[in-house]
């Protein structure tokens, strides 16, 4: 291999997904100390990566930023799509004039994905490694737009125009799995799964957030607010228990940017940290800290095709979850021990948090917090670099 790897996130800015790329690049470091490791990003996100890894002894690791291609605040398609293509193309006239023949492609759009395929057609030497992530729900064939159905059209097509010398990372087992109705076996024998990397490492300002108060009960929602997470439950929640909020004695409380959409469900019982500003990564940390429980409303074909950051998040705290079943969750559980409860609907929720007010529980949740200790000593970056370097 060529002693310079290009890591590339063409898709995302500011913090988004700077918790996997920062993996992503300290697993490469590792693998390949002797070579050179390039990551491209956009300035903001490339800012908060290195940041991330200020840390660490990284010594052959480059950064090299580029302005944002598209005004998140003025989203225009033409932008984005654009902007991506044009991205893609420096990258890869760098990478020829570096002589580079290992491409890595943390995220791409649809059109991304299409657009790059092409460009491989025409390069006889370079290797390219593209990870997958939430853009497979594009792939999903009911419930969709005309544009998201277009999308996912242009997503496939770009699979399948890959060369032999591409392969795929999907970041859970069951992905794949979902993906063997979805895609042909040619692109299956290049496709493989790792767990969603996470740097589990706590910093000091986390310390001790936990609450503490027996008498309190917080259950929080985290991340962006939407009826396709079937956020509104929450509401509902709240409103089952009102008497109890009133009290004090349970807090319903949302992190994170609420979509208008949710407005008609809205009710001052529920507590909406950050709902319509941005919030920092620390901030978000230590306000998450603060849980007893993260609660999710996801559906059983939610994370059929995506991974789950959050979840991730949760576990990195050592906060136990409340969800609906899904796949991932499942297979998770499944293959890691219980880390929380699974519930099959909204009542069987409240049937379980009724349990935690009787004080409940209590062995399973010293056993949910061992089998996160377990997860994490068994899933660190050292054993995922090991996975990832038969990947490559």
């Amino acid at each position: 291999m060529n002693d310079v790897i290009i890591i590339s996130e063409v898709t995302h800015t500011g913090e988004v997904h700077f918790q996997v790329n920062s993996c992503f690049i300290e697993m490469l470091s590792g693998l390949y100390p002797s070579q050179k490791i390039i990551f491209y990003a956009e300035t903001n996100h490339n800012n908060t990566v290195k940041e991330s890894l200020s840390n660490k002894q990284l010594n052959n690791l480059e950064f090299l930023p580029f302005e944002g291609y598209y005004d998140e605040k003025k989203f225009r398609w033409a932008s984005k799509i654009i902007g991506e293509c044009i991205q893609i193309v420096k990258i890869l006239r760098k990478g020829k004039l570096l002589k580079s023949e290992l491409f890595v492609w943390t995220c791409l759009f649809p059109t991304g994905h299409f657009f790059l395929n092409f460009l491989i057609l025409f390069q006889k030497k370079s290797k390219h490694i593209i990870v997958l992530h939430g853009e497979l729900e594009f792939l999903k064939i009911s419930g969709k737009r005309k544009s998201e159905t277009l999308l996912g059209i242009i997503l496939k097509a770009g699979i399948y125009l890959s060369t032999k010398k591409t392969k795929y990372i999907v970041l859970g087992g069951n992905i794949k799995k979902s993906l063997k109705t979805i895609i042909s076996q040619r692109i299956l024998k290049r496709t493989y799964s790792i767990l969603h990397p996470y740097n589990f490492s706590v910093d000091y300002y986390l310390k001790d957030l936990n609450n503490t108060n027996d008498q309190l009960l917080n259950i929080g929602a985290i991340g962006t607010q939407m009826l396709s997470k079937n956020s509104n439950y929450i509401y509902s929640l709240a409103e089952y228990y009102k008497a109890d909020v009133i009290q004090d004695k349970i807090n319903f409380i949302t992190i994170g940017k609420i979509l208008p959409e949710l407005n008609p469900f809205d009710t001052d019982l529920v507590k909406k940290l950050y709902s319509d500003s941005f919030v920092s990564q620390k901030n978000f940390e230590i306000e998450i800290s603060k849980l007893n429980f993260i609660i999710f409303f996801y559906d059983n074909t939610a994370y059929e095709l995506c991974a789950s950051g959050a979840i991730f998040e949760a576990i990195r705290l050592d906060i136990p979850i409340i969800s609906i079943k899904n796949d991932f969750f499942q297979w998770l559980f499944d293959s890691y021990g219980e880390m929380g409860f699974l519930c099959n609907n909204l009542d069987d929720i409240k049937l379980t948090i009724d349990e935690l007010k009787r004080d409940g529980f209590k062995e399973k949740l010293v056993n949910f917090r061992k089998n996160i200790v377990k997860f994490k000593n068994e899933n660190d970056l050292t054993n995922l670099a090991i996975k990832l370097k038969t990947i490559i």
